[in-house]
């Protein structure tokens, strides 16, 4: 059934207003399943599970997984189904399955280690680097839960930005996220 027979779709924004609507064990006289869906604006917390960073002048291409948080914000599709199944006992379970997606950009920090091999031996010593990220993203969201590709780039926050061979330099990624709306 799609939701353009159920006449009260429009209230319905997100799970929260499914829930308030159809209690968990009580479903409505003559109920089937019904589809919900929703377009609004995204806000989710990420993280960058890893980074891979194609090689550049003499430096081979890179697997990063260092700490990386950032904000997201998107455009987001939602599709909420509703159903009940009944247990052995005949007792009503609501289920509610719900499947997003996002595309949007994203902006936080991170950090990099930084030493002679990633600044072409013109510096002497090693540390972690903190990074401002920035990007592009598109999520699949499952229920709260967003599995994310993500394509970026890479500020280095010290004075050797200028000697650190990924300076600005494009990476893709994975990462996951969780929906704050």
């Amino acid at each position: 059934p799609s939701s353009t027979l159920f006449p009260y779709t429009t209230l319905f924004r997100s799970v929260k207003s499914i829930t308030v609507l159809f209690p968990q064990h009580l479903p409505p006289v003559n109920f089937s399943k019904k589809k919900f869906t929703s377009q609004n604006f995204d806000l989710d917390v990420i993280t960058i599970v890893f980074k891979y960073r194609p090689p550049v002048k003499d430096y081979p291409g890179q697997l990063n997984t260092n700490f990386n948080g950032a904000l997201y914000a998107g455009f987001r599709n939602d599709v909420y189904v509703l159903s009940y199944s009944n247990s052995p006992l005949h007792v009503a379970n609501r289920k509610i399955m719900h499947k997003g997606y996002s595309f949007g950009g994203f902006a936080g920090l991170g950090s990099a280690r930084i030493d002679e091999f990633v600044t072409l031996n013109r510096i002497n010593y090693e540390y972690d680097g903190a990074l401002v990220t920035t990007g592009i993203a598109a999520e699949l969201g499952i229920n709260k839960i967003n599995f994310i590709l993500m394509s970026g780039i890479d500020f280095l926050a010290d004075r050797n930005s200028h000697k650190w061979v990924n300076e600005k330099k494009e990476w893709v990624g994975i990462g996951i996220g969780l929906n704050l709306n």
